[in-house]
């Protein structure tokens, strides 16, 4: 079995071969998912048919009779390429010249020139076909800059991938357009690639192309075989069925009936399978309408057929050849325009490859030092950490001959010729500036990132006590916002709603302004840091609170998870460690319904104040949080304010605060429930309960620190049967009562 590998990936696609070659191609999934949305495609498909028909009733040159066949026609057609690397710097971030060993060879099988025909079983040397069409990577872009038709795209879709990994995607009757990614979603779960018929693709003009797995792109005829489909063949068992599952057929008469085979590489049974072939035979007729010839096809099935699953793939047949060249020159999702001279040369496909300046990149990896770090990527850390930010050089589009590092705020390092990374340390808190120059032959670019990373000060803000309203940006310019995509979906200081009558606050924007048809949120994250709070000196309960306003967006027509999530971390080492405190999910953030517009809080009612418990290990001399958003597909907005550190939770200090002397919550219960009241100036207070015959079933005198709020916990084993209870609070010598239901 003939494998080209770059010499990058060799290695990795050794180990993963076993793994790699069970996966499948789900285009007949996806084809059968467009019919359902779209049952127009079948018309489609049967005037195609209709189309192959005539040209096959008249014989298939150099297999058929030729007596009332036209010429056979020798032209070869040119395409023009686009190969979208989806990545977030990890493995599936290709290097530049394995996209063009890749092409090089894909090309090669679409001249026919792949050398591993020579291995195609007799039976089947006469139908090995020729398609005759040159792929060329493009070397003008849509907006008519030179390129070498690579593009880097920096996406969490590149480990959540679908059809939504294809949001840039440049017009599908221009170029063809490949996404290479690091693992499917759950959409597309198991597969190694798939395309779309152009049937299908004229209904869904912004999902045409290949997509697959980065691991795909030069393994056997993983992508070759994806392009067939693209140029309308189908499996050879036909688009109806399962692989080895039952005779099945790709309307191409030189491709016999079969089952299909998964994969088995070149075994002998898989190379001689009979089974659905024995006999094979088809009749031609004349323009006249009149039997022309009879073919007798072979008796085995076309295992060596680049539409099979077999990872033995060498050919397409001639009648494979012809149903590509029709599908290319029919207006079927403007596959006709690709070869046309304006698009070639609108595309640059028959132009040399430019030598072109490099384009500048760099990705944050996870920080060096003492610690212990759980993220992949550390971007926010102290100068006391005791952590290394991990710069690396991403830069690419040509071969870096050097680059020139400069970084701000007291770097360690300020300046750097690395062509690998750079670990740096900084003394100057804020956002750090880093700029990187990548040098070629052909020239040098720079890129200037001030929102990188970012240094944060260990002086403590508050502690216990601490409010914030974010009132104004400059009030916020500490707690620095992280929006890693460079996307719509962000934390942002926001002015126009407000928990407290200020009208500002933060927002989490997860409104989708796209159609939900490509780019959808879900995946991605986003990070909102606070400043330092001292902490230490502090027992008992003390409460994390804050004030949340959000809403979803209609979930017509979404499948799969669809929630929003806050997820809020604490650091005690400057940034080394993130543990997770609490979380919350859809249900639980969602406190305003489903919008179909934008959603903006208005009253007061549309805000949940919520509490959350810090955990003693985290009542330090510097304690940090995190607010990580995770957005849906059918997410909408949230909004943050009135952040506060007190010693009771966000409900109980809501209550502490509306000047009622005694509440009792929850009221009813079904289990115990909470008393909280105010103290005065004499540090005793009475509490007692009586049920609804003036019993006392609770009596207790304590002492409390004089003008404060205090709460206390009844348990249910005090009010044990269900009931209407009285409970009173003698503060100063005065009678507080209030009713208290059990159920």
């Amino acid at each position: 079995m003939f494998k080209k590998f770059s010499i990058v990936l060799t290695a990795l696609f050794c180990m993963a071969k076993v793994s790699n070659a069970q996966e499948p191609c789900i285009t007949d999934q996806k084809y059968w998912e467009s019919v359902k949305k779209y049952p127009q495609i079948l018309e489609y498909e049967r005037q195609f048919e209709e189309q192959m028909n005539a040209v096959y009733a008249h014989g298939i040159p150099g297999v058929g009779a030729k007596t009332t066949l036209s010429p056979f026609d020798t032209t070869i057609f040119d395409i023009p390429l686009v190969v979208h690397i989806v990545h977030d710097y990890g493995a599936e971030y290709l290097p530049d010249n394995d996209v063009f060993d890749a092409v090089k060879y894909w090309a090669q099988v679409y001249m026919a020139q792949n050398t591993d025909t020579s291995s195609v079983i007799d039976p089947f040397k006469k139908y090995v076909g020729n398609p005759r069409m040159r792929l060329h990577l493009a070397t003008i872009d849509p907006n008519g800059n030179p390129t070498k038709g690579i593009v880097h795209d920096h996406s969490y879709l590149t480990t959540n991938a679908d059809d939504q990994a294809k949001y840039s995607q440049w017009p599908q009757n221009k170029y063809i357009n490949l996404w290479f990614i690091n693992t499917f979603g759950a959409a597309s779960t198991g597969a190694a690639a798939y395309a779309y018929y152009p049937s299908s693709a004229s209904f869904m003009p912004y999902y045409d192309g290949v997509i697959g797995l980065y691991t795909y792109i030069n393994y056997d005829k993983a992508i070759p075989h994806e392009l067939g489909h693209v140029l309308n063949l189908q499996h050879v068992w036909g688009n109806t069925n399962a692989p080895d599952v039952a005779c099945g057929d790709d309307q191409v008469w030189d491709t016999p009936p079969t089952k299909g085979h998964n994969p088995v590489g070149c075994s002998a049974a898989a190379l001689y399978d009979v089974n659905c072939a024995t006999g094979y035979t088809h009749t031609y007729t004349s323009i006249s309408g009149l039997a022309d010839s009879l073919v007798d096809f072979p008796d085995t099935t076309n295992a060596q057929n680049i539409m099979d699953y077999t990872y033995c793939q060498r050919m397409f047949t001639k009648g494979q050849c012809d149903r590509m060249r029709n599908a290319l020159t029919a207006a079927t999702a403007g596959r006709n325009n690709l070869i046309t001279a304006a698009n070639l040369v609108a595309t640059g496909a028959l132009a040399p490859t430019p030598d072109l300046p490099p384009v500048a990149d760099f990705s944050i990896e996870r920080a060096t030092g003492t610690g212990i770090i759980t993220d992949a990527r550390t971007v926010f850390l102290t100068p006391a950490s005791g952590g290394n930010f991990n710069f690396r050089n991403r830069s690419w589009n040509d071969t870096i001959s050097g680059v020139n590092w400069t970084f701000s705020n007291g770097a360690t390092t300020p300046t750097s010729t690395s062509t690998t990374t750079v670990l740096n340390r900084f003394t100057t808190t804020g956002w750090v500036t880093v700029t990187l120059a990548a040098t070629s032959n052909a020239g040098t670019t720079t890129l200037v990132n001030d929102h990188a990373v970012y240094v944060a000060d260990t002086t403590p803000v508050g502690g216990f006590g601490y409010y914030q309203g974010f009132h104004s940006a400059a009030e916020v310019s500490n707690w620095p916002a992280f929006n890693y995509f460079d996307n719509q979906y962000k934390w942002g200081f926001f002015t126009g709603a407000s928990s407290d009558g200020d009208n500002t606050c933060m927002r989490y924007r997860s409104f989708d302004t796209t159609q939900k048809r490509i780019a959808t949120p879900l995946g991605d994250h986003d990070d909102l840091f606070s400043p330092a709070f001292n902490l230490s000196g502090l027992s008992g309960n003390i409460y994390l609170n804050f004030k949340t306003a959000a809403a979803s967006a209609p979930t017509s027509g979404i499948t799969g998870p669809v929630g929003d999530s806050l997820e809020i971390d604490a650091t005690t080492n400057g940034g080394m460690r993130w543990t997770k405190i609490v979380g919350y999910k859809r249900g639980t953030l969602v406190n305003n319904g489903t919008k179909s517009t934008e959603f903006v809080p208005g009253s007061s009612s549309t805000w949940t104040a919520r509490g959350i418990a810090i955990p003693a290990a985290y009542l330090t001399p510097n304690t940090f949080f995190r607010f990580r958003y995770w957005p849906g597909n059918t997410g909408n907005n949230l909004y943050l304010d009135g952040l506060n550190i007190s010693g009771f939770p966000a409900d109980v200090e809501q209550i502490a605060n509306s000047g009622n002397q005694l509440t009792i919550f929850p009221n009813p219960t079904n289990e115990g429930c909470k008393l909280v009241f105010k103290t005065g100036n004499e540090s005793i207070v009475r509490t007692s309960i009586k049920d609804i015959t003036g019993r006392i079933v609770y009596e207790a005198n304590e002492a409390y620190a004089p003008n404060s709020t205090v709460q206390q916990t009844i348990g249910r084993d005090i009010t044990p049967n269900a009931g209407i209870y009285f409970v009173s609070v003698v503060v100063d010598g005065a009678i507080f009562t209030q009713k208290l239901v059990v159920y």
